[in-house]
C-alpha cells in the first residue's frame, strides 16, 4: 500500500498565497525573541553588582527592563494580529476551496458519507488547522529561534553547564517518540467518533417527527449515549497520554535544574562564577531551554489533531470529480430538445452494470415517462440526463451533441429538475423561486407560481413572497414545498425538464390541479417523468418500462396496456381493474 504523504508537508503549498504574512510573522518572532533575552541579562548583571557591593543606577536598569519588556509585549501583540490574519485568511480560503470541490463530486460520494461528517470536515477540520497556524506553529517557530540563540549564550557562559542543561534532551526525545504516535492515533479515533456523533445528531433531529411518532425517544437517547461514552473514554485516554508527557517533562526539567544549581553553586563557592551569572544562566535555561521543550510537548496534541484534520481535508480534495469539462469543450447551444440514449451502459461499481444497452429517442417537446421497480435504473437515467455521471459505454446526445463534448454549466442552465423531496433554502420564498433565474421579475415569478397552483397560498401569507422559509421549508406543507419547487423549475424556463417522482407526495386533489398545470407547461419542452402513480403519466408520448437496467417495453399508455406486460400489471395493481383483451 502506498504510504500517505505527511499532511504537514502538503500544508505549505496551501500557505503560498500568504507568504507576505508568513514572512512578517517570522520577522516579528525573531525580533521579539531577541528583545526577550535582554531582561534576564540585566537581572544577572544587577545581582553580580549587588553581591560585589557595587552601586547600581536603579532607574537606568528599571527603564531598560521595562522598555525591553514593553517592546517585547508590543511585538507579541503585532505577532498575534499577524498570525490571526494569516489563520483567518487560510481558513476562509480552504473552506471555499473544499466547498467548491465538494459541489463537483459525484452524488455517490454524498450518499456514502453522512452529512454531519461532511459538514464537520469543512467547518471543524478547517478550524483545527487554523488553530495550528495561529497557535502551535508560531509557538514552535518562536521556541526554535529561542533555543538556537540561548544555546549560543549558554555555551559562551559555561560549556559544561550548557551540556548539563541539554543532558535530559535524549529522554525528552525518547518519550516523544514513544507517546506521539499514540496521541495521533487517539486523535483520529476521537475525530471518527465525533463525526459519528454529529451524524447521529443530525439524523435524530431531522427525523424527530418519526422518533416521536414511534415513541423511540429513549431508544435514540441510549444509542446516542453509547457514542458519547465511547468518545469520553477516548478523550480520557488522550488526556492520560498528554498528562504523562507533561509529568515526565516537568520531572526531567527539575532534575536538570538541580544539577545546574549543584555544579554552578560549586563554581560560585570557588569564585569561578558570579552569583548573578548563575542566576542569569538559570533564567535562560529554565525559560528558554526547558520552557520551549515543555511547550513543544504541550502543542503535540494540537499538532496531532491538526495532522489528522489535514489528512481528512486532503483526502476530500483528492476525491475525483464525476464529470469534468474536457479541454476545448464548447458551450451548449440553445437546446431544441431531442434526447438520444445510444447504446448506453452505466455502472457505479466496476462489473455491476445498472443500465444495459439503453436505446431511446425523445423528440423535442415529447414527454417520456420512466416506469419500473425500485432499482430498475430510472433515477440513474435521470442522473445521466443531468450529467451527474457520464455513460460507461455508449453515448447520450442532446440535439446531436454528445454531452461529454459540451461545457457542463452551459448545459445544466437549460435543464430543470423537480425531485420528490424538494429542498428549499433558509431564505424567502421569492429568493427560492428565483434560485435558477435570479434576474426574474416579480410578475414572472407570480406567473410561474400561478402555473404551479401555489400563488394563492403564498399571497395568503402575512409577508407574501417575502416570507422566510425555515430549514428545508418545514413551515410549509409537503404539497406547498413541492409546488414551489415546480414553480422554481418552470421560472428557469428549461428546455429539458426532469420530474423525479414529482407528484407522488401530493394528495389527490392537489395532484389533479398540479398535473393539469404540468400537462400544459410541459408542452414545448422535452420532459422526463418518473412516477409510481400511473395516473400522472397516461398522457405521455412515450412510456419506457425498465427492468434491471434493460428497457423491456416502450410505447403509449394504450399500446402498453394491450401488451399484457409489466406495465399492464402495474396498472391492474394500482387501479384494480380487469383489462379486456385487445
Amino acid at each position: 500500500m502506498e504510504r500517505e504523504e505527511n499532511p504537514l508537508k502538503r500544508l505549505w503549498p496551501e500557505l503560498k498565497p500568504y507568504r507576505g504574512l508568513m514572512a512578517l510573522a517570522v520577522s516579528l518572532t525573531v525580533v521579539q525573541t531577541v528583545f526577550g533575552f535582554v531582561p534576564p541579562y540585566l537581572l544577572g548583571d544587577i545581582v553580580d553588582k549587588l553581591l560585589k557591593g557595587e552601586r547600581i543606577n536603579t532607574i537606568q536598569y528599571l527603564v531598560y527592563i521595562v522598555g525591553f519588556a514593553s517592546a517585547s509585549g508590543l511585538l507579541a501583540y503585532a505577532l498575534g494580529v499577524t498570525v490571526s490574519k494569516l489563520g483567518q485568511s487560510f481558513l476562509m480560503g480552504i473552506r471555499e476551496k473544499m466547498l467548491a470541490h465538494m459541489q463537483e463530486l459525484p452524488l455517490a460520494y454524498f450518499e456514502k458519507n453522512q452529512t454531519g461528517k461532511l459538514v464537520s470536515n469543512v467547518i471543524n477540520d478547517a478550524a483545527t488547522v487554523n488553530q495550528l497556524i495561529t497557535g502551535s506553529l508560531p509557538t514552535m517557530m518562536g521556541d526554535l529561534v529561542q533555543l538556537f540563540l540561548v544555546l549560543i549564550i549558554l555555551f559562551r557562559i559555561d560549556p559544561v553547564m550548557a551540556l548539563i542543561s541539554l543532558s535530559v534532551t535524549p529522554f525528552y526525545v525518547a518519550n516523544f517518540r514513544r507517546v506521539y504516535p499514540r496521541l495521533t492515533q487517539k486523535s483520529d479515533e476521537i475525530r471518527g467518533h465525533r463525526d459519528a456523533m454529529y451524524g447521529q445528531m443530525q439524523e435524530k433531529l431531522a427525523g424527530i417527527q418519526t422518533v416521536k411518532g414511534f415513541g423511540q425517544e429513549r431508544y435514540e437517547a441510549r444509542t446516542f449515549m453509547s457514542t458519547t461514552r465511547a468518545l469520553m473514554g477516548l478523550n480520557i485516554d488522550q488526556g492520560i497520554l498528554g498528562g504523562a508527557l507533561w509529568t515526565i517533562a516537568d520531572a526531567l526539567c527539575g532534575v536538570a535544574t538541580g544539577f545546574i544549581l549543584w555544579y554552578g553553586g560549586l563554581k560560585c563557592l570557588r569564585g569561578e562564577m558570579g552569583g548573578g551569572t548563575l542566576v542569569m544562566f538559570l533564567l535562560y535555561a529554565v525559560t528558554y531551554v526547558y520552557g520551549p521543550i515543555v511547550r513543544f510537548l504541550v502543542v503535540l496534541d494540537p499538532v496531532a489533531r491538526a495532522q489528522a484534520a489535514l489528512s481528512r481535508i486532503f483526502r476530500t480534495l483528492a476525491q475525483p470529480n464525476a464529470v469534468e469539462d474536457k479541454p476545448g469543450a464548447s458551450p451548449m447551444p440553445t437546446i431544441e430538445g431531442r434526447v438520444r440514449f445510444e447504446g448506453v451502459w452505466f455502472e457505479y461499481e466496476p462489473g455491476q452494470p445498472v443500465l444495459k444497452g439503453i436505446e431511446l429517442d425523445a423528440l423535442p417537446g415529447q414527454t417520456v415517462a420512466l416506469v419500473g421497480f425500485s432499482g430498475s435504473g430510472k433515477t440513474t437515467m435521470a442522473s445521466l440526463l443531468l450529467r451527474h455521471y457520464d455513460p460507461t459505454a455508449g453515448r447520450l446526445t442532446i440535439d446531436g451533441h454528445d454531452l461529454r463534448d459540451v461545457q457542463l454549466r452551459s448545459y445544466r442552465q437549460q435543464v430543470g429538475v423537480v425531485q420528490q423531496e424538494s429542498v428549499l433554502f433558509n431564505t424567502s420564498i421569492l429568493e427560492n423561486l428565483r434560485y435558477g433565474r435570479p434576474e426574474a421579475t416579480l410578475e414572472e415569478v407570480e406567473s410561474a407560481a400561478k402555473a404551479a397552483n401555489i400563488h394563492e397560498a403564498i399571497a395568503a401569507l402575512s409577508d407574501g413572497y417575502e416570507t422566510k422559509i425555515g430549514e428545508e421549508g418545514i413551515k410549509l406543507s409537503v404539497g406547498e414545498k413541492q409546488r414551489i419547487a415546480i414553480a422554481r423549475a418552470l421560472l428557469a424556463d428549461p428546455r429539458i425538464l426532469i420530474l423525479d417522482e414529482a407528484t407522488s407526495s401530493l394528495d389527490s386533489q392537489t395532484e389533479a390541479l398540479l398535473q393539469q398545470a404540468l400537462d400544459n407547461l410541459m408542452k414545448g419542452r422535452t420532459s422526463f417523468v418518473i412516477a409510481h402513480r400511473l395516473s400522472t403519466i397516461v398522457n405521455a408520448d412515450q412510456i419506457v418500462v425498465l427492468e434491471r437496467g434493460v428497457i423491456t417495453q416502450k410505447g403509449t399508455h394504450k399500446e402498453l396496456l394491450a401488451e399484457e406486460g409489466l406495465y399492464a400489471r402495474f396498472y391492474r395493481e394500482q387501479f384494480r381493474v380487469a383489462l379486456q383483451p385487445a
